[in-house]
């Protein structure tokens, strides 16, 4: 299997574009659920050809279900989160549902705010983040999430 290697790129129309079909999708195939855009384009700034997207569901397991017969992938199911994801127009559109009392909805909420509120740290992660552009996904996940836990899971407190 061939390696996938990190792409950076900014934030464009297409990708906010995109951002805005996949919410609408999620309200008409999960219409008893919340669905919010979390990540980087979020924000938004610099990241991976992804949209990133959190369902805050009453039942995960029908709700991925659904997706699933919606052209969505399965992926796994770790602390009470289903991921899924598929692909469009070359962008990966990545979906994790959990409960809306998982301590992972403020994590995400509170990441996003603080990018959003802090103009020099948002600057910072993105010239971090270009240099992760050529890494492997893994090598990706691994310098970015310890960034993360470094630079804003403390600004959470």
């Amino acid at each position: 299997m061939k390696t996938p290697y990190e792409s950076i790129i900014d934030p464009n129309i297409e990708i906010r574009d995109l951002q805005q079909k996949t919410l609408a999708e999620m309200s008409t195939l999960l219409p008893s659920s919340q669905a919010e855009l979390v990540g980087a384009m979020a924000v938004p700034m610099v990241g991976r050809l992804e949209i990133d997207v959190m369902i805050l569901s009453k039942n995960i397991e029908n709700d991925s279900k659904i997706l699933s017969k919606n052209g969505y992938r399965q992926g796994p199911i770790e602390k009470e989160i289903s991921y899924l994801k598929k692909i469009e127009n070359d962008v990966e559109i990545g979906i994790q549902i959990m409960d809306a009392e998982n301590k992972m909805v403020n994590t995400h909420r509170g990441i996003i705010q603080t990018l959003r509120d802090n103009d020099s740290l948002r600057e910072k992660y993105e010239v971090f983040k270009k240099t992760l552009s050529g890494l492997s996904r893994e090598e990706y996940k691994e310098k970015k999430s310890a960034w993360i836990r470094e630079n804003l899971i403390p600004q959470q407190s």
